[in-house]
């Protein structure tokens, strides 16, 4: 996501950014954007609350607005609802009336409402300005915001939570080294834990990429998954089904090799008996320094590719390292639709359970409110989009 001076007197050219923001064309949709002054800070998405809701207005319009209250230097708002519906010829737009709580809600929070917009299946209009039969064009929506060049969007926000198509040749190559790594290794690890791993994977060449697990998951994020061998593929695939080695691989994907090759003896030690460092399990519950957010994207396609080359019945742990990383991005919609999947598959999988248990409270990441610096230590860099 590109951070962007927004002119606010064009609704047209700021419709056209939100898709960039959310890196995703949304249906069915409340979108608010944070700005501070005239910078976008992001934008977060919402499911549109169905008709035969139980939950009212107020309190939609109080949890989005308590949202973006939580991002820093926010002091405005924009919102846009995207509905299936036409326009044209409507006695009313569609969610005025939560459209009008979260006007309300943003005012007793001090948030100015710059827009309020709704996009239809025939073009769009505002809430704001006085109401004519004729919605704009959406043709007006197509040009690349603020002068810059095409940016390609998903076709809505679930399109990316879908595993991408990995040839069967890899596939069948993959898991012929992943079972035999399994019969070097799988019962060292599974009854006397980590402690002799190292030994056990050195005894075989196809199992020796999991002698320095830390060395094999930051190598695996140097280029793209589908640039991988089977041995480097499989080798990942078993650290990801097994939650030990898993928690390795998430909490060194959001920091770095030092913070695996930590992880990694904190686990080892764990098995002995001794407390796990809270300062080292904190990010997993998304506390702690704001994530590289390209380390993440990078991660997250890492194990969407492991899983599609998986046999559906082995997808559970890489499909929970992909709700894990997508919720760390601020995409609870993909992370709820991996975690879905995975408790489909397995339906006592354990960090699905929990994953989907967050999503459902409405639990994001500390960081996915904050806004990173610029190198230089002023501006703007891209942060994360809220789905």
């Amino acid at each position: 996501m590109t951070p962007a001076v927004v002119p606010v007197t064009s609704s047209a050219s700021f419709l056209a950014l939100v898709p960039r923001l959310l890196e995703c064309t949304p249906r069915q949709s409340l979108v608010l954007v944070p700005f501070a002054e005239s910078r976008s800070l992001g934008a977060m998405r919402v499911d549109l609350p169905p008709t035969d809701r139980s939950v009212s207005d107020e309190s939609i319009a109080s949890t989005v607005i308590g949202m973006a209250c939580k991002v820093a230097r926010t002091d405005a708002v924009a919102i846009v609802v995207y509905a299936d519906g036409a326009l044209a010829d409507l006695a009313d737009l569609p969610h005025r009336a939560l459209v009008d709580a979260a006007i309300a809600r943003a005012d007793i929070c001090g948030l100015r409402v710059i827009d309020a917009l709704v996009v239809g299946a025939d073009g769009w209009k505002s809430y704001l300005s006085p109401s004519s039969a004729v919605p704009h064009p959406l043709s007006e929506l197509t040009a690349p915001p603020l002068g810059e060049p095409e940016f390609p969007c998903d076709d809505d926000q679930f399109a990316a939570a879908g595993l991408p198509q990995v040839d069967p040749a890899v596939s069948r190559s993959m898991l012929a080294v992943l079972r035999k790594i399994e019969r070097v290794l799988g019962g060292a690890h599974e009854r006397r834990g980590l402690p002799l791993l190292k030994r056990a994977a050195t005894a075989d060449p196809a199992a020796a990429f999991i002698a320095d697990p830390p060395m094999l998951l930051e190598d695996a994020l140097a280029c793209a998954p589908s640039d991988l061998d089977a041995a480097q593929l499989a080798a990942v695939a078993f650290c990801l089904a097994r939650p030990s080695l898993r928690d390795v691989a998430l909490m060194q994907w959001a920091a770095d090799l030092a913070t695996g090759d930590a992880v990694l003896h904190a686990q080892t030690a764990f098995h002995r008996g001794k407390p796990f460092p809270d300062d080292l399990a904190r990010p997993m519950w998304g506390e702690g320094a704001h994530p590289d957010p390209d380390r993440l994207r990078r991660a997250l396609e890492l194990c969407r590719f492991v899983a599609a080359a998986l046999p559906q019945e082995r997808r559970t742990g890489a499909l929970s390292a992909c709700a894990w990383l997508a919720w760390a991005r601020g995409r609870g919609s993909h992370a709820a639709t991996y975690a879905e999947t995975a408790l489909e598959i397995d339906a006592d999988h354990g960090l699905s359970a929990i994953m989907l248990d967050i999503i459902d409270a409405g639990r994001l990441p500390e960081w996915v409110f904050e806004r990173p610096t610029s190198p230089a230590g002023t501006g703007s860099s891209p942060g994360f989009p809220t789905r």
